[in-house]
């Protein structure tokens, strides 16, 4: 399977599995976290969404870097913001503290995400695009199924501080293999954004479509947001795992991602992208509001897997689309408008399922996810695909 993926590929693909662990070792059981040093749901909430809100406004900024700053100078600077960060956080034992520290930690997403979806991009073909990226996107369920579980037996073994120490040493040592990258075509994007005033992210032959996929992103990622913020403090609250089993119920999931990653970019190259989001994010919302009718643990994990597994088969189809979308120069700028929106649905997700959760009924932030995510489909029907020539 890695043998499809260039020197560049494979090197992004092990920097890729290095944040992953360092962002999957700490985030599903977060919230926990946050708990467990004072802080009520909704101060978690805030927390999480005062973080995500930072990487909301700075995502768009950071896409348009890469042509400025170049993409190795980006990646190293990303690796570095998310280990001092993260390291900070283990001696951390005040929420308050923790705000600016998770604010930095999602400022590094800011500059990896774009500059990483750039890389891929730039290494496709029209015909193999998804493929290309459901094979890269193997790094988020990889890093996934290692990091919650580790997570949660560090925790319960060793305490928060070694999960922190963990994650941050992860972080810093993947600068070493990103100095080795090696840029290709970085001097011409410079030389041309100099020299020439190229298109624009405005231009009404590409505004219409980002506008869709960036509500696109909001409604879907505000539902999952909601839902992954919650799901650790209800599975606590309401079943009493213990953290090692909260951190196997999303590594569990993960499992499931290998498979959706490869089978989604497939998929999306043979029988349409649009087809593929629509099938996809039409069935996800069913299982998300099986959800509120469980009462089973194990049932619960299988539904959210279930949804989280449907809404991930879109992740290569979308990002192909993006990338037929708009010509090379200005997919750094289309990948960060795009994260945007999905740090915006990060940002409003926890809020308001927090604020839900506060309710006599501990099933509302579920029904409300879901209602949102409905909200969010017609966006999926006024897609149009389009391919511009390869030389773009």
């Amino acid at each position: 399977m890695l043998k499809v993926l260039n020197r560049w590929l494979l090197l992004l693909f092990v920097i890729n599995i290095a944040f992953g662990l360092t962002s999957q070792l700490i985030q599903p059981l977060f919230p926990l976290y946050l708990r467990d040093i004072g802080a009520t749901e909704i101060q978690n909430a805030l927390v999480i969404s005062l973080g995500n809100l930072s990487s909301t406004l700075l995502m768009l900024p950071g896409g348009m870097l890469i042509a400025k700053m170049g993409k190795r100078n980006l990646l190293l600077l990303s690796m570095a913001l998310s280990g001092s960060s993260v390291l900070l956080m283990a001696f951390t034992r005040d929420w308050t503290l923790v705000v600016p520290l998770n604010i930095l930690f999602n400022v590094s997403m800011c500059f990896f995400m774009p500059t990483r979806m750039a890389i891929i991009a730039e290494n496709t073909t029209p015909t193999n695009r998804a493929s290309l990226f459901g094979v890269m996107n193997l790094a988020w369920p990889i890093s996934g199924i290692i990091g919650p579980i580790a997570s949660g037996f560090l925790v319960e073994t060793l305490g928060w501080g070694s999960v922190f120490v963990i994650a941050s040493t992860i972080s810093l040592v993947s600068i070493l293999p990103t100095f080795r990258a090696e840029e290709k075509k970085e001097e011409k994007e410079q030389e041309a954004v100099k020299r020439v005033k190229g298109p624009s992210i405005l231009d009404r032959r590409y505004l219409p479509m980002m506008a869709v996929l960036f509500a696109l992103q909001v409604f879907v990622t505000t539902s999952l947001a909601g839902i992954n913020m919650i799901l650790p403090i209800f599975l606590e609250d309401k079943f009493k795992l213990s953290y090692s089993l909260i951190g196997m119920f999303f590594t569990g999931s993960n499992v499931l991602l290998l498979f959706t990653q490869i089978l989604g970019g497939y998929m999306a190259d043979r029988f349409g992208r649009r087809r593929l989001l629509l099938i996809c994010l039409a069935l996800t919302p069913i299982a998300m509001g099986a959800m509120v009718l469980v009462d089973n643990w194990m049932v619960l994990f299988g539904l959210y897997a279930l949804a989280f597994g449907l809404q991930s088969m879109t992740w290569p189809a979308t990002l192909a689309f993006l990338t037929d979308l708009v010509p090379g120069e200005l997919r750094g700028t289309a990948f960060g408008l795009n994260m945007a929106g999905s740090r915006l649905g990060f940002t409003i997700g926890p809020l308001v399922a927090a604020f839900f959760y506060s309710a006599p009924a501990s099933s509302n932030p579920f029904l409300l996810a879901t209602a949102v995510f409905i909200l969010g489909l017609p966006m999926a029907y006024l897609l149009k695909e389009r391919t511009l020539p390869e030389s773009s």
